[in-house]
Formats: structure tokens, C-alpha cells, sequence
């Protein structure tokens, strides 16, 4: 992590805050996190500097097969096994429209968990410690405790509450195996 100072924590909503990046399966568990890097911080560094990251971007094969991926948000990379919507510049084919909505509707769970998350934590909205890195260990216990209570059908109710982060529009280089990758699987999809 870079070195340190307090306007990193401040996001651009100018509040302190810390990044939770997630990944979760479609029982809106958290199968990977990565918590307590400063709310300034983009998410293409956060993802890049992360062990999924990493493993990821250097040895997909090691994962899952290369018939998978992730999905990620516009504020992600595009590569072969993390997959990022078409960026709207007004001139996307219907084609195109179709796999961002696809893509998004896919997306929803991990809102929904964010939001099961911050509903039954309801102090990771406003945790007063002030050892920053202390925040990620909280956070990533939460995330575990979260688990716990899915597995255990300690369901909670969603209020339509959560707003997810707002999307970052500086996008990194995508990488040609990603575009043939989405590319493929957009031209595959049935329109409706």
C-alpha cells in the first residue's frame, strides 16, 4: 500500500472512508475480500494490488478454467478473466446494449450483498476508528460473520438504502484477450 496520509481517505464525497472490494458466489456469500485501502484509492489499483488480483491478471489457469471470469463494474480492467461492460460513448451497437444490461442484471448480486452487509453491520457505515489499518480487519470480519449467518438461514431484509459506489469513468487499457473474450461471448448472447 502507499505511504499514507489523510486526505487518501477522504473519497469524493470529501468523507473518510475505506474500500471493500468483493467478490461473491450466488448465495451472496463473499468468497474474496479485500478491505481498508483509502476511499481515494481507484479500483483498478486496489484490484491490481490484490492477491485475486494478482492471480488473476498473472495466472488465470490457476483459478478456474478459461471458459470463466468474473464481472466487474466500468472502473475495472478489462481482461480475460475479469469482465467490464462496453464503456457508453453514445455509439454501441444493440448488440453491445444488450450484453451491458446482461451483464449488469448479472451484477445485482453483488449489490445485494453489499447491501445484506451494511443492513446487518450497520456501523461499518460510520466506524469510529481511527487506526486505519484496524478498518480492513473489521470489515473482513464482518464479511466472515455475514457468511456465518447465511449459511445458517439468518436472513436479513434489504431496504432499498444501499447505494452502490459510484462508478469511477477512467478506464484502464483493456487487454486484447479480454476484448476478443467479450467480444465473443456479446456476439453469443440471444437479444431480448
Amino acid at each position: 500500500m502507499p505511504k499514507l496520509d489523510r486526505n487518501m481517505f477522504c473519497n469524493r464525497k470529501q468523507v473518510s472512508s475505506v474500500v471493500l472490494q468483493g467478490i461473491v458466489d450466488a448465495e451472496l456469500k463473499f468468497i474474496d475480500v479485500f478491505a481498508g485501502w483509502p476511499g481515494r484509492s481507484r479500483d483498478a489499483q486496489i484490484y491490481r494490488c490484490s492477491k485475486i488480483g494478482q492471480l488473476i491478471l498473472n495466472n488465470l489457469l490457476s483459478l478456474f478454467p478459461k471458459s470463466c471470469h468474473i464481472l466487474g463494474d466500468g472502473a475495472y480492467p478489462l481482461t480475460e478473466g475479469l469482465l467490464t461492460p462496453y464503456k457508453d460513448n453514445g455509439h454501441l451497437s444493440l448488440k453491445e446494449k444488450n450484453f451491458n444490461r446482461k451483464l449488469s442484471s448479472s451484477r445485482v448480486l453483488i449489490e445485494q450483498a453489499f447491501g445484506k452487509l451494511i443492513c446487518r453491520f450497520r456501523k461499518l457505515k460510520h466506524m469510529d476508528i481511527y487506526k486505519k489499518d484496524f478498518c480492513g480487519k473489521v470489515i473482513t470480519a464482518a464479511c466472515c460473520l455475514h457468511n456465518i449467518c447465511i449459511t445458517n438461514n439468518d436472513d436479513i431484509e434489504v431496504a432499498n438504502s444501499f447505494q452502490p459506489g459510484i462508478i469511477q469513468e477512467l478506464r484502464e487499457e483493456e487487454t486484447t484477450a479480454g476484448s476478443t473474450k467479450r467480444n465473443f461471448i456479446c456476439d453469443s448472447l440471444p437479444m431480448y
